[in-house]
């Protein structure tokens, strides 16, 4: 620490970092245009933070403070150096301030008025050509003071370096960095630098035309992936017309281009605004009491005639929590059915039950905001950049300070070209792969012996079972070199390393296998219960975290509490005043639907999922469907499921309800009304409250909050949270000493049982591939595009990047069936075919085919099959699928 003088006070101050930091950290106004409070890197161009400092003028931020320095804020020499440089920026843009959309929301008007300068541009300014090529954004040379904050923002966060500054004729600007224009770079649309622009240099392209004193500001949780990005909405008129970013946890001032720009699905003429029935094949209008009526008479129907269990309810990973918790104790308390599942018995409940069987959560471990400061990153089946995008920002900004990575994928993807190992690796081997790293980190001794004694059982065991899976015996199975398993395994086991999972390792035959093999490659070198490790399995839809949770499984109540426990079933019916819940488990997504097929199920309540689009086997699931007595489906659009539904209700988006969601990182966060329903939109929590009404049942908490706090009694993992808690920045489940956990296990001494160690063996795939079907298809998902589409297919930027789907092939693959890049292939399974545009890859392993799964007009699962389904969490099998293609 040194003392130094700022503005006629002592203070003692930190000498490691700048000036400008203290006094920001002081609260004093200092001026800036270049500086992001996130980075390291201290521009110092624009030059405004200057400062007096011992009778000099000098940059604030390209300083640090010495002992003794006399530091002046606002000496008569600061304040004239800060007009100057405003003259020179000033005469050098285009000032349209009337007409332009910044106003009011500018940087540069906001200090020019601040400091009298009123001087505008002559007449004979030469304007430069604006970069309107991106269907999200445009780059006005003219408006911008060539700060370079959205170029650092690039580099540094992002890090995609797509822009940079440019010198035209005499004039510094930002421009596309190694392009023509901003569409055909390195960009991928985040609008991070677009938030961050302090003019209208960079400037989103506004659907609605509105002035910023005219919006209103509302912070809430986005509603696309499980990251959970705090999200400033502006709103005028009911209508959302813009994003920012929220400095916080877990984003930290980060959004993606779906989070930024992918809004305007909010109010899509296409929304529902009224519940439909169907009559003779075709919806009509129909009235809520109408609605709720037919509901309700026929679930006391089914009920009385084919008994509790032909009834099912597939909840949703889009709800609230609140309204997951509700919807589950509907089923099982009023309805006495234990038949309700949802997405995640399609993604990631394979993982779910390896990690809570290994470890004791069946969860992340450790936290989304730990990746900016990982050092060793190890990610298997999960193309992070694309399907996580801000984690998948935060884990190459790691890399590019240095942090070691190591990417299995059976494809190249973003991050593999800056991997230090990348296994690409042949479909469905990754327990050998995993096995043969344990091989090596034992027979090395590169292991933590002392973590392995204290900390885990099953040592010998494991080390007995991966003793054949040599290097030399996985470069056979897996395809990959044994010097890059080597390396890959002497790099995890170097330092601390966190591990990235996703459903290239779930959707598998052997899904849970899978997990519990990376499972124990953490544990043996002690990377369970500290910060930037873990095992990390990635929740695709915002709030499927939260679903699991609340209890949405056919096994459990919320908690993860067992509805076969007799102790538990007698607690649920008290706290619940019902009696007879049910002690037996229902069944899974799948299984449901084979039921259906069966005429052994009668009435289906489907909430925001859409089956007939992400099931296995989509014929067997559409004839299924028909044999219903009746189809219910609460939703925003009238998805693919909802138009084959009896009765269609219409519900409420993420914007426009109070809740709660719990990301991918147990981080229980606020969602906030941001504007109100369209049309004869009921709030979803209100839907299933009405339907408790007329089944008999009296619900006494009603309001979003007071259904949170009725959850949280019962939740065990919930126990002690609370709105005003988590209103800032949302806080991680457990709470310790009211405190939130931001990782896992962190007290090893005071684990209740130590973490298992358990062998798992390669298993193949039951389908595989013949002479008739020599190729293998995958599926997954992709940057501009969500889950069904039911909300990005509604954005037209998004839909600009992403028209339609495609089959990725090598030019191996091409060249054997005679085909080139852009011709049509039809793609055949045992069960169904697509046709489908090909698009070359050359990174993607031989012999296989990839298409993403977005796409209603190319059903990927009317291929796959659902008589597969791993044996554990009863997953199906995605992501192999024997093909032919013609």
């Amino acid at each position: 620490m040194v003392k130094v003088t700022i503005d006629g006070k002592i203070y003692s101050v930190d000498e490691t970092i700048s000036l400008l930091e203290i006094l920001q950290s002081l609260k004093l106004e200092i001026p800036t245009f270049c500086r992001d409070e996130r980075s390291e890197e201290k521009l110092g161009i624009c030059g405004m933070c200057a400062v007096s400092i011992d009778g000099t003028v000098t940059k604030s931020c390209k300083t640090k403070p010495a002992e003794g320095m006399v530091v002046n804020t606002a000496a008569p020499e600061v304040i004239e150096n800060r007009k100057k440089l405003l003259q020179k920026y000033i005469d050098n843009h285009h000032v349209n301030c009337l007409v332009c959309e910044k106003a009011g929301h500018c940087k540069l008007q906001e200090y020019c008025f601040k400091y009298g300068i009123d001087k505008t541009i002559p007449n004979s300014l030469d304007l430069l050509p604006i970069d309107d090529s991106n269907p999200f954004f445009k780059i006005d040379p003219n408006k911008c003071i060539g700060c370079g904050k959205c170029a650092q923002i690039c580099r540094n966060f992002q890090c995609n370096h797509a822009l940079k500054l440019k010198n035209t004729n005499g004039k510094m600007h930002t421009w596309a960095n190694k392009a023509d224009n901003i569409n055909s770079s390195t960009c991928v649309s985040c609008g991070n630098c677009v938030s961050q622009c302090p003019t209208a240099g960079l400037l989103p392209k506004y659907k609605n035309s509105f002035r910023h004193w005219e919006t209103t500001t509302v912070k809430t949780t986005c509603g696309y992936c499980g990251i959970g990005c705090q999200i400033n909405f502006e709103v005028k008129d009911n209508t959302i017309v813009e994003s920012h970013p929220v400095l916080v946890k877990p984003n930290l001032g980060l959004l993606c281009v779906k989070g930024k720009f992918g809004f305007s699905y909010i109010n899509h003429p296409d929304r529902l605004t009224h519940p439909l029935i169907k009559e003779n094949g075709v919806f009509r209008k129909a009235s809520w009491d109408e609605a709720f009526n037919l509901i309700t008479t026929k679930l006391k129907e089914t009920s009385k005639v084919y008994g509790s269990e032909a009834i099912g309810a597939f909840s949703s990973g889009k709800c609230t929590n609140e309204e997951n918790y509700l919807f589950q104790k509907f089923f099982r308390g009023v309805l006495k059915t234990n038949n309700v599942d949802h997405c995640s018995r399609l993604c990631h409940s394979s993982s779910s039950a390896a990690l809570g069987k290994t470890l004791g959560y069946g969860a992340m471990s450790n936290s989304v905001h730990e990746g900016f400061d990982s050092k060793v990153i190890l990610i298997s089946g999960e193309n992070i950049r694309e399907t996580h995008p801000v984690l998948g920002a935060k884990v190459k900004h790691a890399v590019q300070n240095g942090a070691k990575l190591i990417v299995i994928d059976v494809r190249d993807i973003d991050l593999s070209e800056i991997a230090q190992v990348f296994l690409k690796i042949n479909p469905g081997t990754d327990i050998a792969l995993v096995n043969a790293m344990i091989n090596v980190i034992i027979s090395e001794e590169l292991y933590d012996k002392e973590y392995v004694s204290n900390n885990t059982i099953g040592f010998e065991a494991l080390k007995e079972s991966v003793k054949d899976y040599t290097p030399e015996y996985a470069e056979k199975i897996c395809g990959i070199l044994k010097k890059d398993i080597i390396e890959a395994a002497r790099i995890y086991s170097n330092d601390i390393a966190t591990t990235y999972l996703g459903m290239g390792n779930t959707q598998h035959i052997n899904g849970s296998d899978n997990v519990t093999a990376l499972s124990n490659l953490a544990l043996i070198c002690g990377n369970i219960g500290k910060e930037r490790g873990g095992v990390n399995p990635l929740r695709g839809q915002n709030n499927a975290q939260g679903a699991c949770d609340m209890g949405a499984f056919p096994d459990i109540y919320p908690g993860y509490q067992k509805v076969d426990d007799l102790e538990v079933k007698e607690k649920m019916e008290k706290f619940w005043n019902v009696e007879n819940l049910s002690p037996l488990s229902g069944i899974t997504v799948v299984e449901m639907i084979n039921k259906i097929a069966k005429n052994e199920m009668k009435f289906l309540y489907v909430m925001g999922e859409n089956p007939l689009m992400t099931d296995p086997n989509l014929h067997h699931v559409r004839s299924a469907i028909k044999n219903l007595d009746l189809l219910v489906v609460q939703d925003i659009f009238l998805t693919e499921t909802a138009q084959m539904a009896d009765v269609v209700l219409p519900a409420s988006c993420f914007a426009e309800k109070e809740g709660t969601f719990t990301n991918t990182g147990r981080r229980i966060q606020r969602v906030r009304q941001v504007v109100t329903p369209p049309g004869e939109v009921k709030i979803d929590l209100d839907i299933i409250l009405e339907l408790m009404k007329q089944m008999g049942y009296n619900q006494e908490n009603k309001t979003p909050e007071t259904i949170f706090n009725e959850l949280c009694e019962i939740t065990p993992l919930y126990n002690g949270f609370t709105y005003p808690l988590i209103e800032n920045e949302g806080v991680q489940w457990p709470l310790v000493d009211g405190k939130g956990t931001e990782f896992l296990y962190q007290d090893l001494k005071d684990l209740k049982k130590k973490f298992s160690l358990i062998p798992v063996e390669l298993t193949n795939s039951i389908e595989v591939i013949n002479d008739e079907y020599p190729y293998y298809l995958t599926s997954g998902r992709v940057l501009y595009q969500y889950h069904t589409r039911s909300m990005s297919g509604r954005v037209d930027g998004l839909n600009e990047k992403c028209p339609e789907a495609y089959a990725e092939m090598n030019s191996k693959l091409l060249e054997e069936i005679s085909k080139k890049d852009g011709d049509m292939v039809t793609i055949k399974s045992r069960r169904g075919e697509i046709t489908v545009k090909i698009k070359l890859r050359e990174g993607i392993k031989d012999g296989l085919i990839f298409v993403p799964f977005h796409f209603s007009n190319t059903l990927v699962n009317d291929l796959t099959e659902s008589e597969f389904l791993e044996p554990v969490s009863k997953t199906p099998e995605y992501k192999i699928c024997p093909v032919k293609l013609i």
